[in-house]
């Protein structure tokens, strides 16, 4: 069965897959409290950075999905054409995105002929360099642009896999990510950045991939600088948890359609066994009641054990807000977590820190959530 499309494009602001929420003790938001973080920052080039601040990206709809540490003199377009730059700045700057490409292969002949049938096409997955070399480099080459080297950008790689793992998915399945940079020269020395985002899955006989890319320019002298901070943006952007949360529950909505659908099936099934064989059904009814009790118990303990198994994995906590009794999921490891209204969160291991003191935070209202099993 073919794979439902990976929301990571669904919500590429920037066409990237973005960052989670604060998962670090330091103080966050301010513009001031992230310029002094910047040497201990992933992806932080040396030398002075420009002024940082928040920009905020929403969808078509305008409910905010994210929000990433830029420059402050880049200007993020809400309403541009096909084409068009997302982000453009001083010296030069356009952050350009590419649209997503999305492939399936299937190892079943059956599959393959249906496919091929209805015009869809099969690609199976090759290597990172493959990818490049057959899809971007030709690309590339037609404006002028020379390949210098590709390389993983490991932050922007767990960031990624981070946020693809809080979606939920209707069927269990482990979906790879990589985020893969690339530089290009120009016959005058000028340089080009591309950075990819491939994503793949494979369930069994069925093999979905895709990637989705952003390209900057600059001027020569301000390009490495610009390069760097466009990755640090990637790299230290905070999701919205409401929307992920949303997201998830329409997803699941779905799924319970279907399998709703399903058990109105099984169920018309199992009513006319049970006309057929209604005299033993009234003989066992004791029997079978306490079978069907003590199967849901062990599945609702097998459940709850896999959920603390993949918790640990993930390195997730389950969370409580008290004022609200919903329930959340967090990066492990600290000691306190607050979130704001509009669902950002924070965790911090200091036990006299509270952010409705402090000046930086103080535009919103904070609520402690408490940890639970």
């Amino acid at each position: 069965m073919k794979q439902p499309l990976l929301t990571l494009v669904a919500i590429s602001c920037l066409g990237f897959g973005l960052e989670k929420a604060v998962a670090t003790n330091e103080q966050p938001n301010s513009a001031e409290s992230l310029r002094a973080q910047d040497s201990r920052k992933p992806g932080a080039p040396s030398g002075p950075w420009e002024k940082l601040v928040m920009h905020p990206f929403h969808d078509s709809q305008g409910t905010l999905l994210v929000e990433m540490p830029l420059p402050a003199s880049w200007k993020v377009s809400s309403h541009r054409q096909h084409g068009e730059p997302t982000i453009t700045g001083p010296n030069g700057v356009k952050v350009i995105d590419f649209p997503l490409q999305f492939f399936t292969y299937t190892s079943d002949p059956q599959l393959q002929q249906t496919y091929r049938a209805s015009g869809q096409p099969l690609r199976p997955m090759p290597s990172l360099e493959t990818i490049v070399q057959q899809d971007v480099t030709p690309w590339a080459e037609r404006q002028g642009l020379k390949f210098v080297r590709q390389y993983e950008i490991p932050e922007v790689t767990k960031i990624d896999q981070w946020y693809n793992d809080q979606l939920f998915k209707a069927v269990p399945m482990r979906v790879q990510i990589k985020a893969i940079g690339t530089d290009w020269e120009t016959a005058k020395g000028d340089r080009y950045f591309i950075v990819m985002h491939i994503s793949h899955s494979d369930s069994g006989t069925m093999q979905n991939w895709s990637y989705y890319s952003t390209g900057i320019q600059a001027e020569k002298s301000h390009f490495e600088a610009s390069k760097k901070q466009l990755i640090f943006g990637l790299a230290n952007a905070r999701y919205n948890l409401q929307q992920i949360m949303a997201y998830n529950r329409r997803e699941a909505e779905k799924a319970g359609r279907s399998w709703a659908e399903h058990n109105a099936r099984m169920a018309r099934n199992q009513a006319a066994f049970e006309a057929s064989q209604r005299e033993f059904v009234n003989r066992s009814t004791a029997a079978h009641d306490a079978l069907m009790a003590g199967w849901r118990e062990r599945n609702a303990a097998s459940d709850k054990a896999h959920e603390r198994f993949v918790d640990t994995i993930t390195e997730r906590t389950k969370v409580v807000d008290p004022s609200s009794g919903q329930l959340y999921k967090v990066g492990s490891g600290y000691n306190h977590y607050w979130m704001n209204s509009d669902g950002m969160y924070l965790s911090t291991d200091k036990q006299d820190y509270d952010p409705n003191l402090d000046e930086t935070l103080n535009q919103r209202k904070w609520q402690e959530l408490k940890k639970t099993d």
